[in-house]
């Protein structure tokens, strides 16, 4: 089956506790720590094995997909497509033309992109918390179905 799971980044801290001088630093806080090892457990207890693990290139970012990556496995790849900035619908494309390619990807991003790309993708409203996922069958490339959505 084709999977496409969309990850929040775990929490992070501010850029002021972090004593960094660009959003991209902020790194993950202690809880986001915590968080993003949950996540990754709650990814293995679903059996997700990705092929490819995609990440916005920001810290915060990184630091959740490489929490992930170490608990499911899987190769780390940063995209800047992923950073938040870009248009939802590039970033869905982006997405589409993945799933072609692969069987299961984790695409690891940003609020409120991440909230928008499930609605464009699924038709559905979720808030997304940090560390949140949704898992998304991907067998009807045109016609994604939402099939969890949790913490």
């Amino acid at each position: 089956m084709k999977t496409l799971i969309i990850v929040r980044h775990a929490n992070a801290l501010s850029g002021w506790e972090a004593r960094v001088n660009t959003d991209a630093e902020r790194p993950l806080s202690p809880e986001g720590i915590q968080k993003a090892a949950q996540t990754a457990q709650a990814l293995k207890a679903r059996a997700i094995a990705p092929d490819i693990i995609l990440t916005s290139p920001l810290l915060r970012a990184v630091q959740t997909a490489e929490t992930i990556s170490q608990t499911v496995g899987g190769p780390i790849s940063k995209e800047t497509v992923l950073n938040g900035l870009h248009a939802d619908r590039e970033v869905c494309e982006f997405l589409a033309n993945q799933m072609q390619e692969h069987n299961t990807v984790i695409a690891v991003g940003h609020n409120p992109n991440v909230a928008y790309v499930l609605h464009l993708f699924s038709k559905e409203i979720h808030h997304f918390a940090p560390g949140s996922f949704a898992v998304l069958n991907f067998e009807n490339l045109h016609h994604p179905q939402l099939t969890y959505f949790g913490e």
